[in-house]
């Protein structure tokens, strides 16, 4: 089976990484080219965040859009902001058997991506898995839990090699029938840790060591399950407050993907996750303050680091 991530950053890395050493056909396709060619100079070095060891493996890695072609199954790491623009260049490549899984943050992914492949080769899929980019070459592996995955048009059968290998590579996976259910289980998590480590630019773990903090994860938390209980959305876990601490606490030395956007000047993705509960919000005519005032503490920063981008 040939599998190709499709933006191979810190996540993208990690899972192309544990499926090539699993004895998967992996590509790893970025625009990075100086990620790229350190990968195919030295291989992968994948730093275990809980006990320091360092594994190298050697995934095929490439800056060019045809390497993914005859692909079995496309992995969609990009950030969310990027997924129409990637999904429209890498339609072409795509068999008419091909999966085209979404592991990214955020609501929405998921309907770009069946607008351009159909929901019979659309995957959406959320995890738990937790990694930091530390530079050309090198990731470290933060934060281990589950990984569900469902295909959009309900046919369970297809996944069944994706997950074999998902878990010979060490990711727990569980196939899912419940795809709304899915996302939103993860973007309510994403929403109560991911902006506030940005804004407060501390790892994951850190949130859990302040009272304020807490209490403003909650309200985040809160205000969401308010949004997805008025739409009858059903979340995968039973005390989603709770999970959200478990969460945050299991990846406590991992750098947030906004955090790290944060930090290399990178437009985040905070539209399609906190930003995202504020539009379904107003949908419904209901007020959602604590997300909203993050969103747009999160968007003027995205502005001013824009700025200081184009002055350097």
């Amino acid at each position: 089976m040939k599998i190709s991530i499709i933006g191979s950053g810190a996540m993208g890395s990690l899972f192309g990484g544990k499926l090539a050493q699993a004895g998967e056909k992996v590509i790893l396709y970025d625009v990075y080219k100086e990620h790229v060619n350190a990968v195919n100079r030295e291989g992968l070095s994948i730093e275990d965040a809980g006990t320091g060891d360092i594994t190298v493996v050697h995934p095929e890695a490439s800056a060019e859009p045809e390497s993914v072609a005859e692909s079995d199954v496309l992995i969609i790491f990009v950030k969310s902001t990027t997924t129409e623009e990637v999904a429209a260049q890498f339609k072409a490549f795509a068999r008419p058997h091909t999966i085209v899984l979404t592991l990214q943050n955020g609501l929405g992914n998921d309907e770009i991506l069946r607008r351009h492949f159909g929901s019979e080769r659309t995957a959406v899929g959320v995890t738990s898995q937790g990694a930091t980019f530390l530079g050309p070459g090198k990731i470290r592996h933060a934060g281990k839990g589950p990984t569900h995955i469902s295909m959009a048009d309900g046919r369970e059968e297809k996944l069944a090699a994706l997950a074999e290998a998902l878990s010979r590579a060490g990711f727990e996976t569980h196939i899912s029938a419940e795809v709304t259910s899915l996302v939103w289980s993860k973007l309510i998590i994403n929403i109560g840790i991911n902006a506030l480590t940005a804004l407060l630019n501390v790892k994951n773990g850190r949130l859990l060591e302040f009272e304020d903090v807490k209490a403003i994860m909650a309200d985040l938390v809160n205000e969401a399950l308010a949004v997805a209980s008025r739409k009858n959305i059903r979340l995968i876990y039973d005390d989603p407050l709770a999970t959200v601490y478990d969460v945050a606490m299991k990846t406590a030395s991992n750098t947030s993907s906004m955090l790290q956007d944060f930090q290399r000047n990178r437009q985040t993705e905070i539209d399609f996750i906190n930003g995202a509960i504020v539009k379904e919000a107003k949908k419904l005519g209901m007020p959602v303050p604590v997300n909203e005032t993050i969103t747009r503490l999160v968007r003027t920063l995205d502005t001013l680091h824009s700025q200081k981008g184009d002055q350097q």
